[in-house]
């Protein structure tokens, strides 16, 4: 029995839903994208480090103080430490000392838009003998360019949330509703913008859920939706036909796309039920509001978001390295104490001493000094503990098979902008992956720099680079060029000028 392509155009629906040619009828097997690659990818981006002492995992893979938090997920997290960022010494010292450059390149491997001239391709050999920190990042960040490769059947491109908890405690008055990130970028010179405001984001996202008449993306989002389930209708009716005859190998390859198509129809139907998030309310004045306050309502908005498919991309950002406030009753009070001499918490991870004592509460700074104060950790753990709500709320989320929950099929990143944190040196950084990795290891630690202690050791090279880490996330995402090859960003030419791997194969299983 012989298949004609009318038949089998017919019998499918005629629908592009990536459906395979078949060997029996085109004589070539078509790539499919891994089953095991996520769906969406979420980046949570803070600034001013971490603490390594208490921050890697030990020998037994037993989580300390800081990241303790994650214990419940650490079979799903991937812990990459001692990592550098050398490519920042392509645009001189100015990019290797101080802030500036370093928020910008964590995510995007590249140098600010001052190092280049206008028109360029973000190559090694453009960079301007007068590079300056001046501008934005000069290419997009990881989580846009995955975000690309996923793209398609969301009304939305990303979504895109911010927390302060500082600027609401001033006298000025109240935070602003808005910021640009330092972190995410579009394109060159491309920050995103943040709603740092819990209910603006809310009515932003969920007000047709929640009023009369539906949002523009509501209604994109339902003609989708009805879209998807005809076309899935149509598939599933026409299998049994189209299996008649076939060979075994076409019977597999029509089976395997079945499976897919069932899961389709599993996402087609959860986000037919997709809710608004309760509890965030109207505040309109956010004054006096802290970190620990704004970030629940924050995660829940986007992982409501994220979960109702209304985009590939969603990114949470604490946009205040100076001094938030965090909700810890003992460190913020220091920090309210300090702030009239002019400490604040920049100061105290660089170990700058309580003003009007030589308290240094950290190692680095002076030699009776050996350890960390509980404070500033409990300020570092902060992070990794909204880091770890996040992941909770997705697993909570029920998606796809039964069992399977929006963690299995989310890739989600923790990064920061500096290592260390002593001083506002490019080496010794430290990142966090977890739920779907695709290929990439997960309940594993991956030290860059095996016995060198973070602090002593804090200008030695690892030879571990992050350009090498965001092409390893790529890879784990499926991300590859028009032509199924891999795709390399960052700085281009750098790792070729430097003779080093395009990649780091020790996370990969």
């Amino acid at each position: 029995m012989r298949h004609s392509r009318r038949k089998f155009l017919i019998g499918a629906g005629g629908v592009a839903v990536a459906l395979p040619w078949l060997e029996k009828l085109d004589g070539v097997a078509r790539a499919q994208a891994a089953p095991s690659t996520p769906k969406r990818v979420i980046v949570v981006g803070y600034s001013m480090g971490v603490p390594l002492r208490h921050w890697v995992p030990d020998a037994g893979f037993n989580l300390p103080y800081v990241t303790a938090p994650l214990e419940p997920f650490k079979d799903r997290c991937l812990f990459v430490s001692n990592i550098d960022h050398l490519m920042l010494e392509a645009g001189g010292g100015e990019f290797v000392h101080g802030h500036p450059a370093k928020h910008e390149s964590a995510l995007t491997g590249t140098l600010t838009t001052g190092a280049f001239p206008v028109e360029n391709t973000n190559h090694l050999s453009e960079i301007r003998p007068d590079a300056v920190t001046d501008g934005a990042a000069n290419a997009p960040s990881i989580e846009h360019i995955i975000g690309q490769q996923l793209m398609g059947g969301h009304p939305m491109p990303s979504v895109n949330l911010g927390v302060d908890g500082y600027a609401g405690l001033a006298t000025w008055g109240p935070p602003d509703p808005t910021a640009s990130s330092w972190f995410f970028f579009e394109g060159p010179g491309n920050a995103i913008t943040l709603d740092l405001h819990p209910d603006r984001s809310f009515d932003r996202l969920f007000s047709g859920l929640m009023s009369d008449g539906p949002s523009e993306a509501d209604l994109v989002l339902q003609r989708l939706r009805a879209r998807n389930a005809s076309v899935l209708d149509a598939v599933r009716a026409s299998f049994d036909d189209l299996k008649q005859g076939l060979g075994r190998q076409d019977r597999i390859r029509l089976e395997e796309h079945a499976a897919r198509i069932r899961q389709l129809e599993l996402d087609v139907q959860l986000s037919a039920t997709c809710s608004a998030p309760t509890g965030i309310g109207s505040v309109g004045d956010y004054s006096g509001y802290s970190m620990d306050q704004l970030a629940p309502l924050q995660i829940r908005n986007l992982v409501h978001a994220m979960t109702c498919d209304m985009a590939p991309v969603g990114r949470l950002e604490f946009v205040n390295q100076q001094n938030p406030r965090f909700g810890i009753a003992d460190l913020d009070s220091t920090l309210d104490a300090a702030s009239v001499d002019g400490m604040d918490w920049h100061g105290m991870v660089h170990g700058d001493p309580i003003p009007g004592t030589t308290n240094f509460l950290r190692p680095g700074r002076d030699d009776s000094v050996d350890v960390y104060d509980p404070r500033l950790l409990d300020g570092y753990r902060f992070f990794v503990e909204q880091f770890a709500y996040l992941l909770q709320e997705l697993e909570r989320t029920p998606e796809g098979e039964p069992g399977q929950t929006a963690l299995d099929h989310s890739m989600v990143i923790l990064a920061s902008d500096l290592g260390e944190g002593l001083g506002h040196g490019n080496r010794k950084m430290g990142y966090i992956l977890a739920g779907n990795l695709g290929t990439g290891r997960t309940g594993y630690h991956y030290d860059a720099a095996p016995g060198l202690d973070p602090v002593s050791s804090y200008y030695t090279a690892s030879n571990t680079n992050v350009n090498q880490l965001l092409n390893s996330i790529l890879d784990m995402a499926g991300v590859v060029d028009p032509g199924g090859g891999p795709v390399t960003m960052g700085l281009q030419g750098w790792l070729e000028a430097g003779g080093l791997p395009r990649r780091i194969d020790g996370l990969f299983g």
